[in-house]
């Protein structure tokens, strides 16, 4: 069968993948032997053999398919191929007893749908007895509430002295923090896009694939051959992160190569994992802090605009919905600053709040700041710009510029048919028209939105979140962002979370990133009738 012969070849690439964390992890255990950090060599060892082992399994059952993908089965594969990977991919944090199964999921499906939310937690123990305690989380927005949980990743201790050298995220293997951010890479573009661009030939299947996994309501093809699409977006994608590596090393000289890798793969995919428990802010650096900016808007921008520039056709760069998105962030970024004036000056205040507001919209989660802490003006300004997010195929979440253009055009039409009714206008974005179905998409996008954020934040209440951390956490999860508020800020960890909210938190990112269609039309009866 096609499902599984496709699914054999996606899980060899994926195994080839593993690769350079197993390496990173030989070298660490084997060459490097001062690091003090644990290591997790067998871990990716034995994740290898079992994707390979799926691999081939897969192989031989469809071994006599045809090469030819339809719809229905395009449909199927993109939602089935997130599922496998995120669990693959949550292999590793188990056999290294980083974390359990269920927190090793939530951690892989945040990574690969770059929302950058973690399980990794500091344990805390009594200074007397020695013995694990737990932490008593309590907010001081929401005092009636006390969150009671363990944390999941042991300090590292000094083997003569006994003293604490490292906790937290920096506590974890060099390997698996480095899969973390190499998760949030390749699910930046797209797990699916990557591999359409070393796979065969898919007949139409490759078409209905990329459009699948696409975010936004306008699918760009920089090529008429999908699978050369792909190929010059992972091109693109990889140079700017050589760039932005560069510029960090060069800027911050500080800065070990290791995290200028990592934050580059987190920054331009718009994830917002971080090697350090502080995350930016841990560098205490205004130029790694606004060369990250950068790369967040470049990351949030749609990626065909480049080759545009690239090929000298700057013509097209002049779309609605780009000025937009430069638009919102810049009112978003100097709103935020303002409000934040009275209390930090000037300078931190413009310092925080653009790199805070451009994080919020991008929807990368990084912080370099207790923003938490802010006035409610600007938190809720943040919030928001959760929502909008960045341009149609960029790696930005949210709901995109785009949509919000088209909604804006949709109401100029239906406010105008009121006193013009015989009157018959099209609707376009630039030069591109957007019909009637596309239109009526659009809408149906927005209120999934509300109905998605209402039922979940009702579902996290009555799990025992409180309403603003619900608010906060759905929000988050939806528009695949990372910041989240009071019991989830930026100071802490997913953790706290219940095992239901832990599920519905995968099942929700999941939504966010494959942008609900896809992965609702499973639920659909009619979807599994054969015709």
């Amino acid at each position: 069968m096609i499902f599984a012969k496709i699914l054999s070849r996606y899980l060899f690439y994926l195994s080839l993948l593993l690769l350079a964390p197993l390496g990173l992890a030989a070298y660490y255990q084997y060459l490097s032997k001062a690091h003090p950090q644990p290591h997790s060599f067998y871990a990716f060892l034995w994740t290898l053999l079992i994707c390979l082992a799926v691999a081939m399994g897969l192989r031989i059952a469809g071994r006599k398919a045809p090469e030819l993908l339809y719809r229905k089965e395009s449909i199927l594969l993109v939602v089935f191929i997130w599922i496998i990977t995120s669990f693959l991919s949550s292999l590793p944090f188990i056999f290294s007893g980083t974390l359990k199964p269920l927190d090793a999921y939530f951690e892989a499906m945040s990574g690969l749908t770059t929302t950058g939310a973690t399980m990794l937690a500091p344990k805390s123990y009594d200074v007397t007895t020695g013995e694990e305690i737990p932490y008593l989380l309590t907010h001081p927005h929401v005092p009636e509430k006390t969150y009671v949980y363990y944390g999941t990743v042991p300090p590292i201790r000094d083997p003569e002295t006994g003293l604490i050298l490292h906790t937290g995220i920096e506590a974890v293997s060099k390997a698996l923090l480095f899969w973390r951010s190499l998760m949030q890479w390749i699910g930046g573009m797209g797990i699916v896009v990557i591999f359409l661009a070393v796979l065969p030939v898919l007949g139409v299947g490759g078409k209905l694939l990329y459009q699948m996994e696409a975010t936004g309501p306008i699918k760009d093809e920089i090529s008429p051959r999908v699978r050369e699409t792909a190929s010059q977006l992972w091109k693109l994608y990889a140079f700017f992160t050589l760039v932005q590596v560069a510029l960090l090393v060069w800027t911050n000289r500080e800065m070990p190569f290791f995290d200028a890798l990592c934050t580059s793969f987190a920054t331009l995919s718009t994830g917002g994992f971080s090697v350090r428990n502080e995350s930016i802010a841990s560098y205490h650096s205004i130029a790694t802090e606004w060369i990250v900016v950068l790369f967040m808007i470049l990351g949030s921008i749609n990626f065909s605009l480049f080759f545009h520039i690239l090929r000298f056709k700057f013509f097209k760069v002049y779309v609605p919905d780009f000025f937009l998105f430069l638009a919102i962030a810049f009112a978003g970024s100097i709103a935020v600053s303002l409000f934040l004036v009275p209390d930090l000056g000037f300078g931190s205040a413009f310092r925080f709040g653009i790199f805070q507001a451009i994080s919020a919209q991008s929807t990368t989660g990084f912080f370099s700041a207790n923003y938490d802490l802010w006035p409610f003006a600007p938190q809720i300004l943040l919030l928001l710009l959760m929502f909008v997010g960045g341009m149609s195929g960029s790696t930005a979440g949210g709901i995109k510029t785009p949509r919000f253009y088209i909604a804006y055009k949709i109401l100029l039409h239906r406010l105008e048919s009121i006193f013009r009714p015989d009157s018959v206008r099209k609707l376009y974005i630039g030069k591109s028209e957007v019909d009637d179905k596309n239109a009526l998409t659009v809408l149906t996008f927005f209120c999934m939105v509300v109905f998605f954020v209402v039922v979940g934040a009702l579902l996290f209440i009555f799990d025992g979140i409180d309403p603003e951390t619900a608010v906060g956490l759905i929000a988050s999860f939806l528009n695949n962002a990372g910041l989240a508020f009071r019991a989830a800020g930026p100071m802490e960890t997913a953790t706290f979370l219940p095992p239901f909210s832990k599920v519905l938190s995968t099942f929700w990112m999941l939504l966010g990133r494959l942008e609900f269609f896809v992965v609702l039309l499973l639920f659909l009866p009619t979807f599994w009738k054969n015709r």
